[in-house]
Parts: structure tokens; C-alpha cells; sequence
């Protein structure tokens, strides 16, 4: 499992966008622990927010890219 900050490296995308995803329910971690409040994101993820990442510099806004999915 990766921490939110090292899916951002990986991914070249802000940790505050990941967590601005995750608020909206776009991208959820695959898991958040409950004491710490840490989100843990797997690679099988990676393709999900590859399509967000894509879609939103097509030009798609959130909303649509959400119905997309």
C-alpha cells in the first residue's frame, strides 16, 4: 500500500488534489486509518485517477468526469 504521498510522486499529481478527489468521492483510498487518519491508496488504483488526471485535462469537469466513471 502506498501513502498519499507517495501515490502523488508516482502519480506527478498534489497530495491536496488527492485529497480534494477523495471529498468529492472521485478517487477514494483503498483504505484510511481510523487512529491516524492516513490514506493508503494500491497501484491497482493508479489506472482510475491515470482516466481522471486525462478527462480533466480534456477539459471534462469534475461532475462529468464522476458520471463518467
Amino acid at each position: 500500500m502506498l501513502k498519499i504521498g507517495e501515490l502523488s510522486k508516482l502519480a506527478q499529481v498534489s497530495v491536496k488534489t488527492l485529497r480534494y478527489y477523495d471529498e468529492l468521492g472521485l478517487f477514494r483510498p483503498e483504505w484510511v486509518d481510523r487512529y491516524t487518519g492516513y490514506r493508503y491508496y494500491t497501484l491497482q488504483q493508479l489506472p482510475r485517477l491515470h482516466r481522471i488526471l486525462t478527462l480533466k485535462e480534456l477539459g471534462f469537469p469534475l461532475v462529468q468526469i464522476e458520471r463518467l466513471l
